[in-house]
């Protein structure tokens, strides 16, 4: 799909800065409110903007973070379903998406504890382990955020989940963070209506979560893929901790690199990619091989579908 330079920049500012107002969008791009509002629908209509959503640091309010992937047999479209809406409604399930190579579906998500999710697991494969050829899981000890910096964007910060001190919110934070995690551009009015809290109130909350930590960013669910680019995820496996600091400063600088995460037990380095093409993607691991020589092996698959996004989904 052809986008124009304007868009591409609208797109940009988005990506980073999901809450931004339309002022805030038309004062960058020199454009006028009513254009931008109008771009920003079409985008919307043509599902290049498939939604906004809130980054919120699990990690304060004493959550962990797992990612598994699944390889599934004797797979349906029917029970493919039951399994997407069993792992939506049953774990605390953040992001549900296919895949295609090693495994067909990967879920990341949050649990108190690896009893509370290994307790879970067990449910799921009383009804679904029939259909189990196998699985992977790993823990995200860090987990980095960069803007896509192909849609011109110029923003150099990255939003950093990790361990932290924990600290205790109340009702009316967690319903604020519910709703803003579903859609990061609610105006203060709409989410004082809708939650029957006083907008001043809404406003004040909001400051505080920012500035407790709690909320790290909002950002656009872009479709990558109507622009022309497949997103990757790569594994890397190296025992080498100072390569491991200069692996994720690399991924940092990298065009084509979205997330990157150090992780356990098995793989070091998790990076999240979007290509135009595999041979890119091949380009970039073989710099990966040749530039950090401890690293063991790189697996890699491509992303099909997102079927959930949601940072926080309790």
């Amino acid at each position: 799909m052809k986008i124009d330079k304007k868009g591409m920049q609208i797109l940009g500012i988005l990506d980073w800065d999901a809450r931004i107002p339309i002022s805030g969008i038309a004062k960058k791009t020199r454009l006028n409110k009513d254009v931008v509002r109008y771009r920003i629908s079409n985008l919307e209509r043509d599902n290049v903007l498939e939604g906004y959503y809130t980054i919120v640091n699990t990690s304060k309010l004493g959550y962990l973070t797992f990612r598994i992937y699944f390889d599934f047999i004797n797979l349906n479209k029917q029970i493919e379903a039951k399994i997407i809406n069993y792992l939506d409604n049953k774990f605390n399930a953040g992001q549900i998406f296919s895949i295609d190579g090693e495994y067909q579906l990967g879920v990341i998500c949050w649990e108190k504890s690896v009893y509370e999710l290994h307790k879970k697991l067990v449910n799921f494969k009383k009804i679904f382990g029939n259909f189990i050829n196998k699985e992977e899981m790993a823990i995200f000890v860090s987990l980095d955020h960069y803007p896509k910096k192909f849609l011109n964007n110029t923003q150099k910060e990255v939003i950093s989940l990790k361990e932290e001190e924990k600290i205790k919110i109340k009702d009316e934070d967690v319903e604020i963070l519910k709703e803003l995690s579903k859609n990061a551009r609610i105006s203060s009015v709409d989410l004082s209506v809708k939650l029957k809290i006083p907008q001043t109130t809404i406003i004040y909350k909001i400051k505080q979560l920012r500035k407790d930590g709690i909320i790290l960013g909002y950002r656009a669910k872009i479709n990558t893929e109507k622009l022309g680019y497949q997103n990757y995820y790569l594994s890397l496996y190296t025992n080498n901790t100072k390569e491991v600091t200069e692996i994720m400063d690399y991924a940092k600088y990298n065009l084509n690199c979205i997330y990157s995460g150090q992780v356990i037990p098995e793989a070091n380095i998790e990076i999240e990619t979007e290509f135009q093409s595999k041979p890119e993607l091949l380009e970039l691991i073989d710099k990966l091989k040749e530039r950090f020589k401890s690293i063991k092996k790189i697996k890699y698959w491509s992303t099909l579908k997102y079927y959930k996004l949601n940072y926080y989904p309790f």
